[in-house]
């Protein structure tokens, strides 16, 4: 087999607008410019760019190993898949498919039949919205929500909404803090926080905008997103003091209110009881299912 063409390396900063350029179409959370760059090392995050085309290799621990699909502007697909078994068997990697929509485990089924097998775990699956759904929580299906928020209203009357500005990152720092110190000491709960440092650091950058909510102009809530694309935005983190854990609805609310999109992914729920339940509370118009793979050797 001839030379791979792939040069996998770190993702920088740079490289945010020839990203964007290549996920234009795409509606989920990994391939949001700042999941890439943030969890870099974590997951051991590789990337090549080659012929408009972005390839992922993953060689972290935990849930992400192997290759993500090939995606892009107008790609051969068959090319791309090619690259990628040449860089596969000239590195001696098994060839490893991750993060995996469906669409993308048929076309893998049909390239290589019966030498491939597919896994999946619903804690990596997307939770999509309809942004006017989460903004306006109108019909039965919310009632509940809106007693929520009734209820903060009524017991904090001078809470205040506030854009994210770079004389208000002390105070999102501050929210980070508080919440991760009242986590239990896990290593993904660093990963998070420190991932949060550098959202908020790097925020121009990363295309990271976001709000805080401020009780008594005591900052209590956070929340920080960014355009996966025109049509789907990415709430990349939302956290609040432990005293006003009762603030999530709101500020999921008014950051919904000033997004400019059609739907929200807001991410995975990792297995995480609580997690998971509080998601499917707001009746997510998708769920989008994501899928791990392996060509066995002939």
């Amino acid at each position: 087999m001839s030379k791979t063409v792939l040069t996998f390396s770190v993702p920088t900063i740079n490289e945010r607008h020839t990203v964007e350029r290549l996920v234009f179409h795409v509606e989920q959370s990994d391939l949001a410019f700042p999941n890439i760059y943030l969890l870099r090392h974590k997951y051991g995050t590789r990337i090549a760019i080659h012929h408009h085309c972005l390839y992922r290799h993953f060689s972290g621990t935990g849930r992400l190993q192997g290759y993500a699909f090939p995606v892009g502007c107008d790609i051969d697909i068959n090319e791309a898949l090619f690259h990628v078994e040449q860089h596969a068997e000239e590195h001696g990697n098994p060839l490893l498919f991750c993060l995996l929509t469906e669409e993308n485990a048929c076309i893998l089924q049909q390239r290589y039949g019966e030498k491939i097998s597919f896994s999946s775990d619903p804690g990596d699956a997307d939770y999509l919205y309809k942004r006017d759904d989460l903004a306006y929580l109108t019909g039965t299906a919310f009632h509940k929500k809106r007693n929520h928020i009734a209820r903060f209203e009524r017991e904090h009357a001078d809470w205040e909404y506030r854009e994210l500005t770079a004389d208000r990152c002390d105070d999102a720092l501050l929210i980070a803090r508080s919440w991760a110190s009242a986590q239990e000491a896990a290593p993904t709960h660093k990963h998070e926080l420190r991932a949060i440092e550098k959202a908020l650091l790097h925020r121009d950058q990363l295309g990271i905008f976001g709000g805080l909510l401020y009780v008594k102009n005591r900052p209590v809530a956070l929340s920080l997103a960014s355009q996966i694309n025109a049509r789907v935005a990415d709430i990349h983190y939302e956290k609040c003091v432990p005293e006003y854990r009762e603030a999530y609805p709101i500020i999921n609310r008014e950051m919904a209110l000033r997004l400019d999109c059609e739907l929200i992914n807001r991410e995975e729920d990792l297995n995480i009881p609580g997690l998971r339940q509080a998601k499917l509370s707001y009746k997510p118009a998708q769920i989008l299912r994501k899928l791990k793979a392996i060509v066995h050797p002939c």
